[in-house]
C-alpha cells in the first residue's frame, strides 16, 4: 500500500508542484519563436547546480503560456513550445548531473506575455510529503 501511495504521489504533478515556501532563483528568457536559451544562462545554471545540490528540496521550472488572442492550432504550438524550452534546461541540468529532483509546470490560463521559464527552488516540501503520506499509510 505504500508503494502505491508514493507512486500517486510522484504522478501528480501538480501537486509536487506546490511550492508554498518557494525562492525564485532567476527567470531564463526565451526569444519568440526559439527554444534555445542565451549562453549566459548556462553559467547561472551552472552556478545553480552547485549551489543547490547539498540541500534537500526540489526545482521547480515553470513556464506560462498566455492563451489570449491564440487560435486553438497557436495554443498548441505555444505549448510544445513551451515544453521544449523547459526539456532544454532539463537536458542540461541532466547533462551537468545536477542531482536534485527537477519537476515542470506550465501554466496554460496565464496573463503573462512574457517568454521566461521561471527557476524556483522548493526546499524539502516533497520529501515532508512524501513522509507523511508513508506515514498516513501505516
Amino acid at each position: 500500500m505504500k508503494f502505491i501511495a508514493i507512486i500517486c504521489l510522484l504522478v501528480s504533478g501538480s501537486a509536487l508542484a506546490q511550492c508554498n515556501n518557494s525562492s525564485h532563483i532567476f527567470d531564463i528568457p526565451y526569444p519568440k519563436n526559439s527554444s534555445y536559451f542565451a549562453g549566459q544562462y548556462a553559467a547561472q545554471l551552472d552556478a545553480l547546480t552547485h549551489g543547490t545540490q547539498a540541500t534537500e528540496g526540489y526545482l521547480l521550472l515553470e513556464f506560462k503560456v498566455n492563451p489570449i488572442y491564440s487560435t486553438e492550432e497557436s495554443h498548441k504550438y505555444n505549448k510544445w513550445l513551451a515544453e521544449r524550452r523547459i526539456d532544454r534546461i532539463k537536458s542540461y541540468l541532466s547533462d551537468s548531473a545536477y542531482s536534485a529532483p527537477v519537476i515542470t509546470r506550465i501554466l496554460t490560463a496565464s496573463h503573462n506575455v512574457d517568454r521566461s521559464v521561471s527557476i524556483i527552488w522548493c526546499p524539502d516540501e516533497f520529501e515532508q510529503t512524501l513522509v507523511q503520506v508513508v506515514s498516513n499509510d501505516d
